[in-house]
C-alpha cells in the first residue's frame, strides 16, 4: 500500500472518474495500513492509449479509414467549438492534448458550468419562457460546414434526432410542426400561425394544408386510423315493455398511413450561401417551402398510390363522381355533387371546392340561373390560395389539380401524416467547376381520405 502527500497540478475526468495526470509529490512511503484502502499499486490501463490524440497522431500507422479519421477530426473540432462557446478554450485544448473523447469533455463541461448563468435553450413543451430567438434556415445550412455557426437551429435539430435518426450525419433537421414564435419556440405544437421569423414556410405554401385537414405529426412507424364502416344502431323501446333493444355490432376498418419519402436537389452558388441578409434568408426558405409544398399538394390530390407515391383523393376508391359528358361543368353539376355528399351523411355545411386556375373564367362567366347576373363563382381574391366562394363555400385554386376537374368535399376527412422534420444536407461537389453547391432535402409524409364518400370529383369529361 502507498501513502503519498502531493499537490495536484493537472487532472481530468474519464468515464465520470477524476484522474490526476500531473502532480507534485511532497512525500511518499510504503505502509501496511493506508489511510485510503483503495490507494494501491496497479498497472496502467492500456486502453487509455486508444484515445483521440493517439489515433489522430498515428492514423498512418494504424491505417484508419478515411471515415474514422474524419470522425476523429470532427470530435476535436466540436470540443474546440464547445470550449470557445463557454469561454473554456484552455480546458478544451487540455482535453484534446490528453486524448479525451467528446463525451468526456461534455461531462466535465457540465460540471464546470453548473453554477453559471444558464445558457439560452429551447423551451420544453410544458414550459413557457419569453425569449427573443429567431429561427433561420440559412444559419442552419451554414452550420453544416462550420460548427461554430451551429446555434438555436441545431439545438432544435438535435431534439428531433431523438425520434428521427438522420440519414446523413452532417445534415440538419428542420422542424415542420413547431410554432416558431419568440414566446413558444421549441413547443411541439401543430403550426397554425407562422410568425414573421419563419413566415411563408411549408404550411402556408400548401393549399391542401389550409383546408382543415386532420394532421398527425412526429409519427414513429406506421399510423393506423380506425374508421367505422357501419353504425351500431338503436331501437325504439315501447313503454309497455313489449320490445327490447336490438343488438347490432358496428364494423370497424382502418386507414393505414406509411411514410413515403420525397427528395429534392436545390443548386446554390458559393456567394449566395455566404449572404446573411433577410432577402437571402427569405429566398432560401421560400424555395424549400415551394418545392415540398407543391409536391405534397400534387400527391395528396392525384398521387397514384403505387411506386412510392401517395394515394391521392382523386384516385381513392369510393369517392363520389359527377360528370357533364364532355361539356363545361354547370351549376346543376355542382348541385348534384352537393346532393350526393349529403346522401352519404357528409356535413354539407363544411364543404370546400378546389379547382385549377385555368377554369376561373368558366365559373365567372357561367351563371346559376339563365338570363340573370348570377355567376357560379363569386370571385374575391383573399389569401392562402382562396379566390372567392360558391354558394357560400370557400373556393381554392392550385395547378396540382388538372384543368376541367373540380374537387368538392369535407377536408376534415383528409388525414395528413408526417414523420419527423425536413432533413437538409449539403453537397459541395454538385458543380465544382462553377463553385455551385446544392442543398439536398428529404421528408416523409403520407395522406389518406379517412372517409372517401366525403369527397366528390366533378369533371367535364
Amino acid at each position: 500500500n502507498l501513502s503519498i502527500g502531493y499537490r495536484i497540478l493537472k487532472d481530468k475526468v474519464i468515464n465520470g472518474v477524476r484522474e490526476v495526470t500531473n502532480f507534485l509529490i511532497h512525500e511518499a512511503s510504503i505502509v501496511p495500513v493506508p489511510a485510503d484502502p483503495t490507494a494501491t499499486f496497479r498497472k496502467a490501463d492500456s486502453t487509455q492509449t486508444n484515445n483521440l490524440i493517439y489515433r489522430n497522431m498515428n492514423m498512418e500507422d494504424k491505417k484508419l479509414s478515411r471515415s474514422e479519421a474524419k470522425n476523429i477530426r470532427a470530435e476535436i473540432s466540436e470540443i474546440r467549438a464547445l470550449g470557445k462557446k463557454h469561454n473554456l478554450s484552455d480546458l478544451a485544448d487540455d482535453y484534446i492534448e490528453n486524448g479525451n473523447s467528446l463525451e468526456q469533455f461534455r461531462n466535465t463541461l457540465m460540471d464546470k458550468i453548473s453554477n453559471d448563468v444558464p445558457l439560452p435553450v429551447g423551451n420544453a413543451p410544458a414550459f413557457h419562457q419569453q425569449r427573443n430567438e429567431e429561427y433561420s434556415v440559412a444559419k442552419a445550412i451554414l452550420g453544416m460546414d462550420d460548427v461554430s455557426q451551429r446555434g438555436f437551429e441545431w439545438e432544435v435539430s438535435q431534439d428531433l434526432e431523438r425520434s428521427q435518426p438522420k440519414s446523413n450525419p452532417n445534415a440538419v433537421i428542420i422542424d415542420m410542426t413547431r410554432t416558431m414564435t419568440s414566446g413558444t419556440a421549441g413547443a411541439n405544437t401543430i403550426e397554425t400561425v407562422v410568425s414573421s421569423s419563419i413566415a411563408n414556410f411549408m404550411q402556408q405554401k400548401s393549399i391542401m394544408q389550409n383546408l382543415g385537414a386532420t394532421n398527425f405529426g412526429n409519427n414513429v412507424g406506421d399510423l393506423r386510423i380506425p374508421v367505422g364502416s357501419s353504425d351500431s344502431g338503436a331501437t325504439v323501446i315501447a313503454t309497455d315493455g313489449t320490445t327490447q333493444a336490438g343488438e347490432v355490432t358496428p364494423t370497424l376498418e382502418n386507414r393505414l398511413l406509411s411514410p413515403s419519402r420525397f427528395g429534392t436537389v436545390i443548386p446554390l452558388s458559393y456567394g449566395f450561401l455566404q449572404q446573411s441578409t433577410p432577402d437571402v434568408e427569405s429566398y432560401v426558405r421560400n424555395l424549400i417551402a415551394d418545392t415540398f409544398a407543391g409536391t405534397m399538394d400534387d400527391q395528396i390530390i392525384g398521387g397514384s398510390g403505387s411506386g412510392g407515391n401517395v394515394e391521392g383523393i382523386l384516385n381513392t376508391t369510393g369517392i363520389n363522381a359527377v360528370s357533364n359528358g364532355g361539356t363545361e361543368v354547370t351549376f346543376a353539376n355542382f348541385l348534384s355533387a352537393i346532393s350526393e355528399l349529403g346522401a352519404d351523411n357528409v356535413d354539407v355545411s363544411n364543404l370546400k371546392l378546389v379547382m385549377n386556375p385555368a377554369n376561373i373564367d368558366n365559373l365567372v362567366t357561367a351563371v346559376k340561373y339563365s338570363s340573370t347576373d348570377s355567376p357560379i363563382l363569386d370571385m374575391r381574391a383573399e389569401a392562402d390560395g382562396r379566390i372567392g366562394s360558391f354558394m357560400g363555400y370557400p373556393v381554392y385554386v392550385t395547378n396540382k389539380i388538372s384543368a376541367d376537374n373540380y374537387l368538392l368535399g369535407d377536408f376534415r376527412q383528409l388525414a395528413i401524416a408526417t414523420w419527423g422534420g425536413l432533413e437538409l444536407s449539403k453537397n459541395d461537389f454538385y458543380d465544382t467547376r462553377r463553385f455551385i453547391s446544392s442543398i439536398n432535402g428529404i421528408m416523409s409524409f403520407d395522406a389518406s381520405a379517412i372517409q372517401p364518400k366525403a369527397f366528390c370529383k366533378i369533371t367535364k369529361a
